[in-house]
């Protein structure tokens, strides 16, 4: 039996029990209440706050050299305590000024009724089907929300006679007119919400939708009169039918199912969460709602944010807004290998968008050519520092997310991504080049000031909490990675010789990762003593996961990744769904599935929420995504030169099979396997493609196709 339905027998009563439906743009959490349902809904682009250009603090770059001076003197406090005073936005609380935003509510729909019967009550989400469902007594509610049409769908049968809606959104013009609904406002943006209904055939038919000024000269009163014309001119089951064709064919592309999945489907979701012990089913279940919930989120002018697009708020946590330094990198780990390329596509716009910006930041802040962004950002591009370097000083956070790029490159071998990101590479690359300074104690070159994310060490003079130092391991890993991509991209489109030269001389001073005094890897440029060493960020780790330098082929390295893992985990690490979530990764890279697998279970069970929302807390989506891609990451891996099949599977999965999942190069892999052996393998590829594969350590050469079994 399939894992794709959300399963309760009572209505929501707090917004992290709601039921997610969403189309990329549009987003509704189903309450399933009985007398007076509650639907909230989102729209990704209304945000309150505007583009400004005076972010970049011009007192840091004439700090700098003095910043410089007492780190390479070992005066971290000192050197800290300069930074907090300069390695800052313009205004210390700028990325939580209003200028800077948020993002916000579109709104609360409520139906009321007389009808307040309990018998036979369900509460469902049909992944597969995009379709969420309520039902109780006679009556029954269906909601969904087309993509082509922009339009969410809401259907109710059974006492519809004394039905009334109700719409509230605070600093909003609402109008209630025959069969219309309509909310107009402005934060300074200009957004609409256009809702109308009408009843035939015994049912109530609810058309639904949102527009922003957001990129765009239309109007959207205009926008949102005319989207619902279309929609409700196609008729709603033509809009039900495309919207399940649309998730059907999206959740079909890259397959899971175990052989002992489906046992417990009809116990509620909610209850299942607390219990994931030997509930194989519902790891089945978690891989399908995070893909589900990124076809939900990821469409349109922004992508997927710290919550997707599901908000409540009106000042959401952090914003909602979008990470930098891991989160929305997280957010899109699994688009490539689970088949769902086009759903990355905001997010390159996105770095479009602070590439652009960032070259004003890394003028005025540093002056430096390139483009520099730094750990979160907004729709209007903001890369400037943060208000506190322990986390706003992480200047590599622009780069990181050209890591994407490369993923695309690296799955389609479309030298096009390439040529259209080339400058774009090349551009934070030639910032790297400027402000990388040699260190004088080592001779390396190094980030300076710089800061692991959000993480403190001890200051090996006075015992101080400090943040700054020269060249973390983080910074170091991923400008080796954006460097040798910068080569390989000049070389593949024959351009850049002499820069790629430069690059080349750069790359032979960057520090190696290195091993500490535990045996772990090496966090900062000297084995500091951790304030925190159960701190939820692994930044040195990078190089493990998701980037390729800590592999089974660097054994002392990969012995110490494993080492800072238990060290992280002995501390209390993980305690954050999506450092969890990271957890998994990290051990489906080292080949130790059941120490995955235990942490799925602590990832459900410990920061999942009634909705299989995953839980910061509060609610944050990278740690669906990020346990997403770590299942997937168990079942298969490309990232060391060959396709590897099944290289972390757990005792607990002995039966099973997935279809479609994607292995670097463009190759589609399948397998089935039984009592925790491949029983079959089909990969297919272009013509002509050459590669490798490992099933249970024996390797295959292959061209083009190749097909096992035993």
């Amino acid at each position: 039996m399939k894992e794709n339905r959300l399963y309760y027998n009572a209505p929501a009563n707090e917004w992290e029990e709601a039921l997610p439906l969403g189309n990329g743009i549009l987003g509704m959490m189903v309450f399933g209440k009985t007398d007076e349902e509650r639907i909230q809904l989102s729209e990704k682009t209304i945000w309150s706050g505007w583009e400004t250009d005076d972010d970049d603090n011009p007192q840091t770059i004439l700090h700098l050299d003095e910043i410089r001076k007492l780190i390479f003197e070992g005066k971290y406090s000192e050197a800290d305590e300069l930074c907090n005073e300069y390695m800052v936005c313009r205004n210390k609380n700028r990325e939580r000024m209003p200028s800077y935003g948020s993002n916000q509510t579109a709104g609360e729909l409520y139906i009321t009724s007389s009808c307040n019967e309990t018998d036979d009550y369900v509460r469902e989400l049909i992944l597969d089907e995009g379709r969420a469902r309520v039902s109780y007594g006679n009556v029954t509610r269906d909601y969904f929300i087309s993509y082509n049409y922009n339009t969410a769908v809401i259907k109710v049968t059974g006492n519809t006679e004394n039905i009334a809606l109700r719409y509230e959104r605070e600093n909003a013009r609402i109008t209630y007119n025959d069969g219309e609904i309509t909310a107009v406002g402005f934060l300074p943006m200009k957004f609409a919400v256009y809702i109308r209904y009408f009843r035939k055939d015994d049912a109530l038919y609810i058309f639904i939708t949102a527009a922003t000024n957001y990129r765009t000269e239309d109007d959207p009163q205009t926008v949102c009169d005319e989207t619902l014309k279309k929609a409700m001119a196609a008729g709603y089951d033509a809009l039900k039918k495309d919207t399940c064709d649309y998730f059907t064919e999206m959740l079909s592309r890259a397959t899971l199912t175990f052989d002992e999945s489906g046992t417990k489907a009809n116990i509620p979701t909610n209850e299942r969460i607390k219990n994931p012990e030997n509930d194989i089913g519902l790891v089945e279940l978690y891989y399908n709602f995070g893909r589900y919930l990124l076809i939900g989120s990821s469409r349109g002018k922004l992508p997927a944010n710290l919550q997707g697009l599901w908000n409540k708020d009106y000042n959401a946590p952090w914003g909602a807004d979008y990470h930098i330094n891991i989160n929305i990198q997280m957010n899109y780990w699994f688009a490539e290998v689970a088949d769902m390329p086009e759903l990355t596509e905001p997010f390159f716009e996105l770095i479009k968008l602070i590439a652009k910006k960032g070259e004003a930041t890394a003028k005025n802040t540093y002056n430096c050519p390139g483009w520099v962004a730094h750990y979160t950002t907004n729709p209007w591009g903001y890369t400037a520092l943060g208000s506190h370097p322990v986390y706003g000083a992480f200047a590599t956070a622009g780069a990181w997310c050209l890591r994407h790029v490369k993923e695309r490159w690296l799955y389609s071998n479309d030298s096009e991504i390439l040529r259209e990101f080339y400058p774009i590479i090349k551009g934070a690359s030639e910032f790297f080049c400027a402000y990388m300074i040699t260190d004088p104690r080592t001779g390396y070159l190094v980030t300076a000031p710089a800061s692991s994310p959000e993480n403190r060490f001890l200051s090996p003079t006075d015992g101080k909490k400090v943040s700054v130092c020269a060249g973390p391991t983080m910074d170091m890993s991923i400008i080796r990675e954006l460097f040798e991509f910068n080569i390989e991209a000049a070389d593949i489109l024959g351009t850049d010789r002499d820069f790629t030269e430069t690059l080349k001389a750069k790359l032979s001073e960057l520090p190696p990762l290195r091993i500490g005094k535990f045996g772990q890897i090496m966090e900062w440029s000297e084995d500091f003593d951790e304030a925190e060493p159960g701190h939820r960020h692994m930044s040195q780790l990078y190089g493990l996961h998701p980037s390729d330098q800590i592999t089974k082929n660097t054994p002392e390295l990969f012995e110490a990744a494993k080492k800072t893992i238990e060290r992280r985990l002995s501390h209390g690490g993980g305690h954050t769904g999506w450092s969890r979530a990271w957890i998994i990764n990290f051990f489906a890279r080292l080949g130790e599935g059941d120490k995955a697998y235990e942490n799925i279970v602590a990832l459900i069970k410990n920061s999942t929420l009634p909705n299989m929302f995953d839980n910061h807390p509060p609610f944050q989506i990278d740690g669906n995504f990020g346990g997403t891609a770590g299942i997937a990451e168990m079942l298969l891996q490309s990232h060391d030169g060959y396709i590897n099949v099944l290289p972390a599977l757990p005792n607990e999965w002995k039966n099973g099979e997935f279809n479609g999942l994607v292995a670097r190069g463009g190759f589609k892999v399948s397998c089935k396997w039984k009592n925790g052996k491949v029983c079959s393998c089909e990969i297919k590829g272009r013509r002509n493609d050459k590669a490798s594969v490992s099933i249970e350590g024996n390797i295959f050469e292959f061209d083009g196709n190749f097909s096992y079994s035993k």
